[in-house]
């Protein structure tokens, strides 16, 4: 599809909208721009795939479902982190816009300074 963006211009959207709120913060994760939460990725985007963290339990059922595969990184699979393909369809960017706001929602959990007990699973 000649009028689809593609993977980065995407996640450029997405992260755009992320970007307004102040807490949202633009690093590095695997060599690739990362939206972080309180210095923490949440999403990025390489070789046209979303990387997205949320719960393994999560993790689990996108995968059950179809919705995306696990993400493994040098031989090991990381538990908290989905990988979904760009499949150059308008529904990338409802699918995606709503993984990153997960995303963020479930990081925000594991960095608020509030919290006493020790997050597990974190890069």
């Amino acid at each position: 599809m000649a009028d689809s963006p593609t993977a980065q211009e995407l996640f450029d959207e997405l992260a755009a909208e992320q970007l307004e709120r102040p807490d949202v913060t633009v690093g590095k994760m695997l060599r690739s721009d990362s939206l972080q939460l309180n210095g923490k990725s949440f999403a990025f985007v390489s070789k046209e795939r979303l990387f997205a963290k949320v719960p393994a339990a999560r993790v689990d059922e996108l995968v059950g479902k179809g919705e995306g595969e696990n993400c493994v990184l040098g031989g090991r699979r990381m538990r908290e982190w989905i990988v979904v393909p760009a499949t150059g369809s308008p529904e990338d960017r409802t699918r995606w816009r709503a993984l990153i706001a997960e995303s963020a929602a479930f990081v925000a959990t594991l960095t608020d300074p509030a919290r006493t007990d020790e997050p597990g699973d974190l890069p």
